[in-house]
């Protein structure tokens, strides 16, 4: 499933895109609504040390694509109909 994802996501977005990126204003309306899952890119052990309440884990700094062991992750953000918003520092 992953190199599937990845080789889609390879395919239809055009190099040198950048996500669309909000404002914290923006970011805390989503917040305030419930209407967002908050994805923390950065290795485990920053989390662990840091990070914003209710934000869900997904170690993806250096690497292209995401560890095993965070498959279901993946599949539950690909599922949710709310905003993602990912952040890494």
């Amino acid at each position: 499933m992953r190199t599937i994802l990845l080789l889609l996501t390879l395919t239809f977005v055009p190099q040198g895109i950048d996500a669309p990126r909000i404002t914290q204003q923006e970011f805390k309306k989503l917040v305030a609504a419930k209407n967002v899952v908050i994805v923390d890119t950065r290795l485990a052990d920053a989390y662990a040390e840091a990070h914003i309440p209710g934000a869900v884990l997904l170690p993806l700094e250096g690497q292209l694509t995401w560890p095993m062991e965070f498959e279901k992750t993946v599949s539950m953000l690909i599922a949710t109909k709310k905003a993602v918003v990912t952040y890494c520092a």
